[in-house]
């Protein structure tokens, strides 16, 4: 009979604890986030149905709440562990995994990367799948995993003093990389990792060039909650060779590029289509939902496309679109032509309500340079927009607001529109 546990603690050692006393047994365990608010911790208890909850080490012992009495019936075997995902902004699923499918995407990686053990710098939450898997991967391949914050990096880095450059490897959202370059005193600390990943969401354009010209080992990737984290990953020498894109895909998973107008045929290189994964690493489903069985493809919102030698390419949501006075008008390519322009350090497009248009066009961004203004953002615009893409709110910020896994905070940008005079946010 399967027990339900929720780990509910922001402790490194609390997960690492409970991974390992459950890890060989007919559990199903909830990651929950520290982060959340009430609501989406009543809609996860919701779902989660738990017997026990965790709330960490105290005093070297668990503490913990007993709630339902009932054992549930499952033809699940040995331990299976519900990640997050949704939350901040959309509503709270699970995905549901095993030690199928952790083990694929982490001996994926270790082959792609070439490299025996992967022993990670961890400054990413352990609820959230990137920094779930870094444990993951210290466990299935004998390595080693430090935790700590961005603010005790310095520190916490040292702590892999003894361990070889090409064992060592740092994962990091585009924020925590923009915080570290701006650092006189911590980012040259980036050279002392084989790989520093940077994945969790789209990372602009400007921010890779800053790293690249740096001379950083840094490795974009592409992978979801649903995946086990990365199923694409762009090797260091590529990076700083010149590469772009989010590199070869990892052995364990497959990708076909479909047609959005018709999801029956794939598109021919070099075009852009909607990215489907199947492979190993799949995850079994959402909790509440019909399980998958079979071969799991997964059909993402994400677009994507090849080049000639098999490297992927990211380029945004295909539902990523608002509609302005009758206009569809696609959020990815409006920040593509910020990147573009070498104007803006980080950049995000996104709809307001609006009574005359339907939606209005806002851009939130971080200029490059503090010279930088709105007029000359709107003249770049000029030569490759048309005028019904031209934002009409401008909000300049130094930095986009994200949460712990990188996320944007879209209700504070909308905020911060409603509050601003002409459009100039603070």
């Amino acid at each position: 009979m399967r027990r339900r546990v929720v780990l509910h603690s922001e402790d490194a050692l609390s997960v690492c604890a409970s991974l390992v006393a459950l890890g060989r047994r007919d559990v199903d365990l909830f990651l929950f986030s520290h982060a959340w608010s009430r609501r989406e911790l009543d809609l996860a208890m919701v779902q989660a149905k738990p017997h026990f909850v965790f709330s960490g080490l105290k005093s070297g012992k668990f503490e913990y709440e007993k709630f339902n009495e009932d054992l549930a019936e499952s033809p699940a075997r040995l331990l299976r562990v519900m990640i997050p995902t949704g939350g901040t902004g959309g509503e709270v699923r699970f995905a549901i995994h095993d030690w199928s499918t952790l083990a694929a995407a982490t001996y994926g990686l270790q082959q792609h990367l070439e490299v025996d053990r992967i022993v990670s710098h961890c400054l990413l939450p352990l609820y959230h799948v990137s920094g779930f898997m870094q444990l993951v991967r210290a466990l299935l391949t004998m390595g080693r995993v430090v935790f700590g914050k961005l603010d005790t990096f310095e520190q916490t880095k040292g702590m892999l003093d003894d361990i070889i450059l090409e064992e060592r490897f740092l994962s990091l959202v585009p924020t925590q990389l923009e915080r570290l370059l701006r650092s006189d005193s911590r980012w040259e600390l980036l050279h002392d990792y084989r790989a520093v990943f940077v994945g969790g969401g789209p990372t602009a354009t400007g921010l890779l060039e800053d790293g690249r010209e740096r001379g950083l080992p840094l490795a974009p990737t592409y992978g979801m909650t649903e995946t086990a984290a990365q199923v694409a990953t762009l090797l260091p020498e590529q990076f700083l060779a010149g590469m772009g894109g989010v590199g070869a895909l990892l052995p364990h998973v497959t990708i076909d590029l479909l047609a959005r107008e018709d999801l029956s045929s794939t598109v021919m290189q070099g075009e852009v289509g909607l990215i489907r994964i199947a492979g190993s690493s799949v995850f079994f489903g959402y909790v509440g939902e019909e399980p998958r069985a079979g071969l799991r493809a997964l059909l993402t919102s994400d677009l994507g496309s090849f080049d000639a030698n098999g490297n992927l390419t990211v380029h945004g949501r295909a539902d990523r679109v608002v509609i302005s006075g009758g206009e569809k008008i696609d959020l990815g390519e409006v920040e593509l032509a910020a990147a573009d322009s070498g104007l803006t350090r980080d950049v995000l497009a996104f709809g307001l309500p609006d009574t005359e248009w339907g939606e209005k066009l806002a851009l939130a961004y971080v200029p490059k340079e503090s010279l930088v203004s709105e007029a000359a953002l709107r003249e770049a615009f000029k030569n490759v927009l048309s005028d019904f893409k031209v934002p009409k709110i401008w909000i300049r910020k130094s930095e986009i607001p994200r949460n712990e896994a990188g996320k944007p905070r879209i209700s504070e940008l909308r905020e911060a529109a409603k509050s601003s005079v002409h459009g100039l946010g603070k």
